[in-house]
């Protein structure tokens, strides 16, 4: 049998020798105790009296001689219960405590069922008023990237339903593949800006795709509000 719970619990390894001694005598002395565990009779007599101020058994005096028997394994759960709700309760005040860290990490993701998960992943705690800036995707060849335009049309939709501020900055070259676009959201340059990058809250993706469809997800507000100031370096100046 594993035991190892009971040790999560906080019980000592003889606390566990005696209770579970206990369980195989019924009611019982000291004595049996002892020779069932083997430990010292100074250790048995301790930690009898600390099961029973835990709970975990009880006793009953015969004369002067005390009989111990071992709690309903059952009542364990509600010490766990007890635990947990002791623990909830001051639950509010351990999270005010908490120092927050920014996460400042990279996740990569590959294939077009991986940048779809990226693409969710970077939104999902966007909420409404959120600004989305993109620097516009851009490839070599567009044609074997289909797939990836379709999912950013539809993707426009969703940002309209959340309700995020979306503004982009895209290279003229490009004016015909947003023509279905809110032009008040787009600015178009003749000006080389970067491509394949994108601004939400405290992330940036960038989605260099030519070899192969490789995606990066950084988590860092210094890199987010880094690039949101160029962007809107670009935006407010030309931006009529």
């Amino acid at each position: 049998m594993d035991i190892s719970i009971l040790e999560d619990l906080g019980l000592t390894n003889a606390e566990i020798k005696v209770y579970l001694a206990l369980l195989g005598l019924g009611t019982s002395t000291a004595g049996p105790v002892l020779e069932k565990t083997g430990l010292q009779n100074s250790v048995v007599h301790m930690t009898l009296h600390k099961l029973v101020e835990r709970g975990f058994i009880s006793f009953v005096k015969k004369g002067k001689v005390r009989h111990y028997q071992a709690a309903d394994p059952s009542n364990i759960l509600k010490f766990i219960e007890e635990k947990k709700s002791r623990f909830e309760s001051i639950l509010p005040q351990l999270l005010a405590k908490q120092q927050k860290q920014e996460r400042q990490e990279v996740e990569i993701f590959e294939s077009f069922r991986g940048f779809k998960n990226m693409m969710q992943e970077f939104v999902k705690d966007g909420e409404r008023g959120d600004e989305y800036s993109f620097f516009s995707f851009h490839t070599k060849n567009p044609e074997n990237f289909r797939s990836v335009w379709k999912f950013y049309d539809d993707f426009d939709c969703e940002r309209k339903r959340r309700g995020f501020i979306t503004r982009g900055i895209v290279p003229s070259e490009l004016k015909e593949q947003f023509r279905d676009r809110d032009q008040k959201t787009l600015l178009y340059v003749d000006f080389p800006v970067p491509t394949n990058l994108s601004i939400f809250r405290n992330k940036i993706i960038m989605t260099p795709f030519e070899d192969k469809m490789v995606c990066f997800l950084v988590h860092s507000r210094q890199l987010a509000e880094s690039f949101r100031q160029y962007f809107y370096s670009i935006w407010n100046q030309y931006k009529k």
